[in-house]
């Protein structure tokens, strides 16, 4: 059974595990905060120690890590949101348990529920993570598609993220964590005008598109309540009488989308590699 050592390397915590590309199946998942005012050097430090636990007595055939940045068509990340790996050096202490390939964390999770999710036999559908970033995957066919020059993930922002990413609803509403928010009655027009902003933003894309369904993910997406809000926002700003009511589903992988996908990314660069 061939494993890959799978990271998602979120804004707030970097999860790992090892995955069985062909079914899916994790393995030993793991769990650190990401904490990334320490700078790039230390989340490297976690990813390292995180793959090296993962890969011990067994046979690892690559390392994926989903990260939330830009990520070009050849696997070099372009951008410094969270913390800055742009000269790609990262990749050498990782190569110390096995060959790396790097993907977008928002394409990783869309690739997972487009093989394993809620995308799964769907023509395409339209992927959008929220949590602690906004991002989307168009997925066709079974594949997201990657733009010109890899750049097909930015929803709205940096707008959108500076009014209804999770930071931007805690600092708004003066709490810790935007979970807090969601259950606070008193902070409800905070979540409305976030849901709304997100909705609207969500419909042009759908307008667009028009993708079979809408798969939402990520921490606030796969919130029952806010979801839930969203998606009333949107409906009205759909011009389209068919495209109004598509399918608008939660991510069926939940938290685990991002580690699932991105051990399928780096399956797949692997054995386009080698010509498979």
């Amino acid at each position: 059974m061939s494993l890959v050592v799978a990271i998602d390397a979120g804004g707030t915590k970097l999860a790992a595990a090892l995955v069985e590309p062909g079914s899916g199946e994790l393995f030993d998942r793991q769990e650190v905060p990401t904490e990334p005012q320490r700078g790039a050097a230390a989340v490297l430090k976690d990813c390292v120690e995180l793959a090296r636990r993962l890969a011990l007595g067994h046979s690892v055939v690559a390392v994926g890590i989903g990260v939330p940045e830009l990520v070009s068509l050849d696997g070099q990340i372009q951008s410094a949101e969270n913390w800055d790996w742009r000269d790609g050096t990262f990749k050498a202490a990782l190569a110390t348990v096995a060959p790396v390939y790097v993907e977008s964390d928002v394409r990783a999770a869309a690739l997972a529920e487009a093989r394993f999710g809620a995308g799964r036999g769907r023509s395409s559908f339209l992927y959008v993570s929220i949590g602690t970033g906004i991002s989307h995957a168009i997925v066709c066919g079974g594949f997201p598609w990657r733009g010109a020059r890899g750049n097909a993930v930015v929803t709205g922002a940096p707008l959108l993220e500076m009014v209804a990413s999770g930071p931007a609803l805690a600092a708004r509403a003066g709490r810790r964590r935007a979970q807090e928010v969601l259950a606070q009655p008193s902070d409800k027009p905070i979540v409305d005008g976030a849901a709304s902003a997100i909705g609207r933003e969500l419909a042009r894309l759908v307008n667009a598109l028009d993708p079979q369904a809408v798969v939402l993910g990520g921490g606030l997406g796969l919130a029952p309540g806010f979801r839930e809000r969203i998606i009333e926002c949107m409906r009205p700003e759909i011009f389209a009488d068919t495209t109004r009511e598509l399918d608008v589903l939660p991510g069926a992988l939940g938290v685990n989308a991002g580690v699932v996908g991105a051990g399928l990314a780096a399956e797949a660069a692997l054995a386009a590699e080698l010509g498979n």
